[in-house]
């Protein structure tokens, strides 16, 4: 009995996708502050004002809107990552939400990657910070855009972060330009 050939090419397209390996950014930082204090940094817009952006806001709920403007005078659309949806969070635990592309890449930016952030508690009042992106697409455009999240999350955020937490009274004006690198995974 012969097969469909839509179900043979189903089939290949599938084993095709299977085979391929994911790529993905990971990254890991270890800071000398509890939990909660990590947490916060990322889960309000006090927090983020703190270390990442001067605007933005996130609803901790199924998903709810996420918005860190790293250029708030610009347009609509321009202004940093807009429109992304929380996914899921456990306080103190979790973080994961949709992320848009930089607007220098109008066409990936339409499309959105997931970005998951894992905290977890170390002995003597510190945490560690895993910070995962998955749902890369293929190509030159997609190529810069990996190559810059990976070094903005890893090279940028997660020091700036860590600096945050383990400096009193630090700002973004006051954070250091030049941070040691979180450790890639």
């Amino acid at each position: 009995m012969k097969k469909p050939l839509t179900l043979v090419l189903l089939f290949a397209v599938v084993t095709a996708f299977a085979q391929m390996p994911e790529r993905y950014i990971c990254t890991s930082i270890d800071i000398n502050a509890p939990v909660d204090t990590v947490w916060s940094r990322w889960a309000s817009p006090a927090g983020l004002k703190r270390f990442f952006v001067s605007q933005s806001r996130i609803e901790l709920q199924t998903m709810g809107r996420l918005d860190f403007y790293m250029d708030p005078s610009a347009p609509e659309g321009k202004k940093g990552a807009e429109n992304n949806r929380v996914l899921a969070w456990q306080p103190n635990k979790l973080l994961s939400f949709t992320w848009d592309a930089p607007p220098s890449f109008p066409e990936i930016r339409k499309q959105r990657t997931t970005v998951i952030i894992r905290f977890t508690e170390l002995p003597n009042n510190k945490t560690n910070v895993t910070l995962t992106q998955i749902g890369f697409g293929s190509g030159a455009d997609w190529d810069a855009v990996v190559n810059y999240f990976d070094k903005a999350w890893g090279g940028f955020v997660l020091p700036r972060l860590k600096h945050s937490c383990e400096v009193s009274g630090s700002t973004i004006a006051t954070i250091p330009a030049n941070l040691p690198a979180a450790k890639k995974l």
